[in-house]
């Protein structure tokens, strides 16, 4: 099917998923390959608010039909019209799928970030609304390609960009993959020792979400807080789905315990707690025991680090045999939001895995049969010597893990609601 004959979906989005570090990244990953698997033709715009690597940009652009990225309005002109030259160049090598709105700063291959705390641009009042993370020239981009290719659907990543939503047709629908709901529990992010980053007011968040005609909760928990806020509107799920990692080894590395993360606020505080809190006990009744750190999650200061192993990032290929191969899998993380990614991953690998109610936000349904749940340190520390020291309990909690994945996050259930709702927009 041509580019012209198959429906256009538009997605708007502050951030560049690739290289995938993060679990917001990976599951956005999926979204574009879902959506172009079933035959929509996407196009991407960037806001680079947050780009990681250079790299990111040519993997992303090879990811969707067309990428469009806007410049930041916090640059000069001059620098941006020396960017607009160096960027020609940089696109007919790298990037001739990419369609560039103006200049992008890519002075190294890549559009350069503008820090989070610059976001604002001046033309919304407060300090705290969320309209402040979208730059004009975003909603001009995406009302322009509006008008050219009359999308199905313009999907904005977290409600951060709504504002674009403005002068859409009323023909388009308007979705917000919420990705987490920030107003929700406010308190979640009330916990000692942790600083954790003030998105927005939660008066302005709802004020985003109410453009949306279809909102889309990552979670049930999250749907649910959507639907009681907006009664009146379309709320649907769509969580994250992982592939297979293949067969667990019949014999774990013995002892092995791995905790997956990235550096987030909420990742490190969560790791720090549970070294500080859990883990003497722990080795205190299995000497043997290891901690394999796994992604960009730093080393934690001030703490007693026996027995831990700092990886860092690996491959996918690296990631999936650390799931295969754990003995049983952490997530400590106490406060947050959304649906903890590493939680899907390794649920869908078959792992034992111990964890806090922060983490089972949203997988309720499997705690004590396909996880166990720790109110408590303490009581993580014991759950965590008892997956290791029980091969009958291990193996029941990896059979049940698969279990729960199969019936919430295979291919088919992740994408069931969002399929019907865009096929009721198309009308087929």
């Amino acid at each position: 099917m041509s580019s012209r004959t198959r429906p256009a979906i538009v997605i708007v989005s502050h951030f560049c998923p690739f290289p995938v570090l993060h679990g917001n990244g990976r599951r956005l990953v999926a979204l574009l390959g879902w959506l172009r698997d079933n035959g929509y033709h996407v196009t991407y715009v960037l806001q680079p608010s947050d780009v990681d690597q250079r790299l990111g940009i040519p993997l992303l652009a090879a990811a969707v039909d067309r990428l469009r990225i806007v410049p930041s309005p916090f640059e000069s002109a001059p620098f941006r019209r020396m960017i607009k030259r160096v960027g020609h160049r940089v696109a007919k090598t790298f990037l001739r799928r990419v369609m560039w709105s103006e200049a992008a700063d890519i002075s190294k291959g890549h559009p350069r970030p503008s820090p989070i705390k610059c976001s604002g641009t001046g033309d919304v009042t407060g300090d705290r609304h969320i309209d402040r993370w979208c730059w004009p020239d975003t909603c001009a981009t995406v009302r322009r390609i509006a008008r050219r290719l009359q999308p199905v659907a313009v999907i904005a990543e977290y409600a951060l960009l709504s504002k674009c939503f403005g002068e859409l047709p009323a023909s388009t629908l308007k979705v917000i993959d919420t990705c987490e709901v920030f107003f929700r529990n406010r308190e979640r992010f009330e916990v000692e020792g942790l600083t954790a980053p003030f998105v927005c007011s939660p008066e302005s968040e709802k004020e985003a979400l109410g453009r949306a005609d279809l909102l889309i909760g990552i979670q049930q928990n999250e749907t649910r807080a959507l639907s009681e806020l907006f009664p009146s509107k379309r709320v649907i799920t769509v969580g994250h789905s992982y592939t297979q990692v293949g067969e667990r080894v019949r014999s774990p590395s013995e002892g092995v315990v791995l905790y997956v993360g990235s550096s987030n606020p909420f990742n490190t505080h969560g790791l720090r707690q549970f070294l500080t809190h859990a883990w003497p006990q722990i080795l205190s009744q299995v000497p043997r025991a290891r901690l394999r750190v796994v992604g960009s999650c730093p080393p934690i200061e001030d703490v007693d680090s026996q027995g831990v192993v700092y990886v860092g990032r690996v491959s996918d290929g690296h990631l999936r045999n650390e799931y295969r191969t754990a003995h049983v899998v952490i997530n400590p993380q106490v406060a947050g939001t959304g649906l903890k990614i590493k939680c899907v991953e390794a649920l869908t690998a078959g792992c034992a895995i111990v964890m806090n109610e922060a983490g089972a936000d949203g997988l309720e349904e499997g705690a004590g049969r396909a996880f166990l749940l720790a109110r408590g340190w303490q009581e993580f520390a014991q759950h965590v010597v008892q997956v290791l020291t029980d091969d009958v309990l291990r193996r029941k909690l990896e059979l049940e893990a698969i279990q729960l994945a199969d019936r919430l996050f295979s291919m088919e259930a992740t994408f069931a609601e969002l399929r019907q709702a865009l096929a009721d927009a198309t009308g087929h």
